[in-house]
């Protein structure tokens, strides 16, 4: 049983209960009084009423045959006994029943309808309730939802707009309400409005959906996406339920997306570089090009090294890069040779990072190319004419060598004729007796000095001879310039010169080619001696000095006081064939600063303060001792 059917039983228990102790009072009292049967009968109905009134049918049923017992046992003769002499008797009893039951069955059709409208009275009013707070609810919903909702009429006319929506285009609800929908678009897109309003009206229930511009109350656009349904109301009248969501940022994005993709295909179609892709097995799947030097398109397909001329040539270099893809790690500026559709050949250097799907899947390779043959040409004519350089650089030195043979020569007999005369003398301490051996030991001595001084004369000349390969090394500039003033000592005694050296100590070491760098000084030296040949009214002075130039550089300068630089010519000079002198070919400047420049450095001429001309080199300081 349900718990209703319980209490339902319960209580038709307690009405039986009850209605049976009133009926047997009532008996009791009214056999006391001897009171007659129809007497008793209507005082049995009215108790049998009283207790339908508050009970169910089928306990009142119960009563009205307990009355009925009693009454036959009690008020229809002979008494005591379910045998009724007196047909009057039983038609009492008969009525009393029948009106009992109708009475009751009556009274409890009465009560079930009370009940049940009772009951729907409740039920009404619960349903009342929870449609106002289903009606607050989706007010409030409909109020501060994150989405602009309209509900316009056939006519476009805003019938209703949440306050969200409204504040959205920067108007209240009843700057919207009543007026044309058509007010916040866009001139050229109210047309597709009044489309898609009427569309929505010919197809009752079907969404629809679509993105447009929307325009706020101060002149600002915004995108939206709106879907839309029209539905029939209760007055049969139609309209359409619009729900708007702001698309702006998201089209924004989409538009920098797109103009991104815009500019880097661009990018991609104007460049000199070639994109590619590679598979797991690193074979060429894709090849983007845009230039007439790209590698043949017989490339798709085949393996990376498989396109490379020289895979044979360079096994080493190969056999690295295959490591590296096989260890799907990205690499760099790979060059490697191949050849072109026409079938010349071409330099590419290649780079190139692995890609693998969201699982960690190797997918292969994307990377970029690009045709850098004329860089390795222009490398290849570089060194070509950096050898053609080093050769007329060993020309000039050895010419200058035949220009200074009587300064070397001078510089050699000086200790030969020393050794000669030490040896000379040595053997007369020797003859002596007893001979002076420690005179004799003196004697070999300057022998040996004197032959030290000859050796180290003719290294220098054998350096500047010699043709070798170019070799930088950390070098002392004030070390290089004094090694140049010991060859050219005699020189500068030949044409009456002084010499002054005003070299800053401890500079730091410039990273240089020895040969090349006194090549230089030399060239630079001679240039002043044969400025200052024409020289007679004052003492002819060369002075080479020195310093620091800022913080990362140091520089050297040769300045003699002889006839000067002509107006303009400062840059002509270093101009190659261009020359003042009429022995001279105009080639040694124009090498000077060949050589300076290969060194990083930079080489000018300017008129000296007291007459004259000063040459300047500056240099980088060496990186490993800059600091």
């Amino acid at each position: 049983m349900t718990p209703n059917q319980t209490r339902n039983f319960a209580g038709s228990a307690a009405q039986f209960f009850l209605g049976g102790l009133a009926l047997a009072l009532v008996t009791l009292i009214f056999h006391q009084i001897h009171a007659d049967i129809a007497t008793t009968a209507f005082a049995d109905l009215v108790v049998i009423l009283l207790f339908s009134l508050i009970g169910s049918f089928a306990a009142a049923v119960l009563l009205c045959l307990l009355s009925v017992v009693g009454l036959i046992l009690f008020f229809a003769p002979p008494g005591l006994s379910f045998v009724v002499d007196d047909p009057r008797h039983i038609v009492v009893v008969a009525a009393f029943c029948v009106t009992a039951v109708m009475v009751a069955w009556l009274i409890g059709t009465v009560r079930r309808g009370k009940d049940v409208a009772q009951e729907a009275e409740a039920k009404l009013r619960r349903s009342q309730a929870e449609l106002r707070n289903s009606e607050r609810e989706w007010r409030e919903v409909f109020e501060h939802n994150p989405v602009m909702y309209f509900m316009v009429d056939a006519d476009s006319t805003v019938r209703n707009v949440n306050s969200f929506g409204a504040a959205q285009l920067g108007y209240t609800v009843a700057e919207l309400a009543g007026r044309s929908v058509l007010n916040v678009f866009l001139d050229e897109d109210r047309a597709l409005v009044r489309k898609c309003i009427a569309e929505c009206l010919e197809t009752v229930g079907q969404s629809h959906t679509w993105e447009i511009r929307k325009i706020r109350k101060d002149g600002s656009v915004l995108w939206v996406r709106e879907n839309a349904k029209a539905m029939r109301r209760a007055d049969d009248s139609l309209v359409v339920l619009i729900a708007c969501e702001d698309v702006t940022e998201r089209r924004q994005t989409e538009r920098a997306l797109q103009q991104s993709e815009q500019r880097f295909r661009d990018y991609a179609e104007t460049a000199s570089d070639w994109l590619w892709e590679t598979g797991p097995d690193h074979r060429v799947t894709h090849l983007h090009a845009h230039t007439v030097r790209t590698p043949a398109p017989a490339a798709i397909g085949e393996l990376r090294w498989e396109i490379a001329s020289d895979f044979e040539s360079e096994p080493e270099k190969w056999r690295e890069h295959r490591k590296t893809l096989e260890a799907h790690l990205p690499f760099r500026d790979l060059v490697y040779r191949t050849d072109h559709s026409t079938g010349s050949s071409i330099y590419v250097r290649a780079s190139g990072k692995p890609v693998f799907d969201a699982n960690g899947q190797f997918l292969g390779y994307r990377g970029v190319s690009t045709d850098i043959t004329a860089s390795i040409r222009a490398e290849q004519a570089e060194r070509a004419l950096r050898r053609a350089q080093a050769e007329l650089a060993h020309v000039t030195r050895v010419t200058t060598l035949g220009e200074l043979t009587t300064s070397i020569a001078h510089e050699i007999n000086q200790p030969l004729a020393a050794v000669v005369a030490n040896a000379e003398a040595c053997l007369s301490w020797l003859d002596r007796n007893p001979a002076d051996l420690d005179a004799a030991r003196r004697s070999v001595e300057w022998i040996v000095e004197d032959g030290n001084r000859a050796s180290e004369v003719i290294r220098r000349v054998r350096a500047l001879a010699q043709k070798t390969e170019i070799e930088r090394i950390p070098l002392d500039i004030n070390e290089v310039a004094s090694d140049v003033m010991a060859l050219v000592q005699r020189e500068l005694s030949s044409h009456k010169v002084s010499a002054k050296l005003e070299l800053a100590p401890h500079l730091p070491p410039i990273l240089g080619d020895r040969i090349q760098l006194q090549q230089v000084i030399i060239n630079l030296v001679i240039n002043a001696v044969e400025a200052m040949e024409s020289l007679s009214d004052r003492p002819r002075l060369l002075t080479i000095g020195s310093g620091r130039h800022e913080m990362d550089r140091v520089f050297l300068t040769v300045a003699d006081n002889g006839i000067g630089i002509p107006p303009g010519e400062a840059e002509r000079m270093f101009t190659p064939f261009f020359t003042t002198k009429s022995s001279g070919m105009g080639m040694g400047l124009s090498i000077c600063r060949s050589i300076v420049e290969a060194h990083e450095g930079r080489l000018s001429a300017s008129r000296n303060e007291d007459g004259g001309t000063v040459f300047q080199f500056v240099m980088p300081v060496h990186k490993g001792d800059q600091a």
